[in-house]
């Protein structure tokens, strides 16, 4: 599942913290029915399938290894752009209901400030976990190595051991390596070492069998 939202249930905002950010006038939404809407509008199945298909289209793109715990520029414009997706879908919800961003965001400053972490608001926690996800890189990377891993395909000659992946990949050898050279990278979230063949040359591309977790890691090791 290439989904950062998840379907939390969604519990009414603390009272008091409701009624100090509650809009007063007529017709409009107050601010604890604003956040539903926005999670709602975050669920809805054409938002859904929008951000399935920027995951989806952008995952050879982060089924790359990486050296000296480096990333790409592509994956920070990639980054960018999903920001926008759940940016855009945040202001129309907000336009469409005459809530101001500004208002709405302080309002769930507030509920945090007052509400984050506390025993007994955990379904709160977890909402506001969800809604801020998109502003978070590594939280990002996470999810495209959770859809490379998804998407993978098995080779009929690379049998995988239970609970683990074999992933071909292809791996530029860096300048000033040689043959027998001992490298460390990453792939997915996870470190490997890697023994350069006898052919091995700097600049040249060799391929890679590496085993991954079927399941996330949370640090490269």
């Amino acid at each position: 599942q290439a989904l950062w939202l998840t379907a939390v249930p969604i519990a009414a905002a603390p009272p008091r913290v409701a009624r100090a950010g509650a809009m007063a006038d007529d017709g409009e939404v107050d601010l604890p029915s604003a956040l539903n809407l926005v999670v709602e509008g975050f669920q809805d199945p054409r938002f859904v399938a929008k951000v399935e298909e920027f995951t989806n289209i952008n995952i050879e793109t982060f089924a790359q290894v990486t050296k000296d715990g480096s990333h790409p520029v592509e994956w920070t414009i990639q980054f960018n752009k999903y920001k926008k997706l759940y940016e855009a879908q945040l202001a129309e919800t907000l336009s469409q209901i005459n809530v101001p961003v500004p208002a709405f965001m302080d309002y769930l400053s507030q509920c945090s400030e007052a509400y984050g972490g506390q025993p007994g608001y955990e379904h709160f926690d977890a909402l506001m976990s969800s809604l801020t996800a998109s502003e978070d890189y590594d939280a990002f990377v996470k999810v495209m190595f959770a859809a490379v891993r998804e998407n993978w395909v098995p080779e009929d000659d690379t049998p995988a051991p239970d609970g683990y992946q074999i992933h071909q990949v292809d791996f530029t050898i860096p300048e000033g390596c040689e043959p027998g050279m001992v490298l460390e990278v990453d792939y997915l979230g996870a470190r490997h070492s890697v023994v350069l063949p006898d052919d091995a040359v700097a600049g040249g591309s060799i391929k890679l069998h590496l085993q991954v977790p079927s399941d996330a890691v949370d640090d490269a090791n």
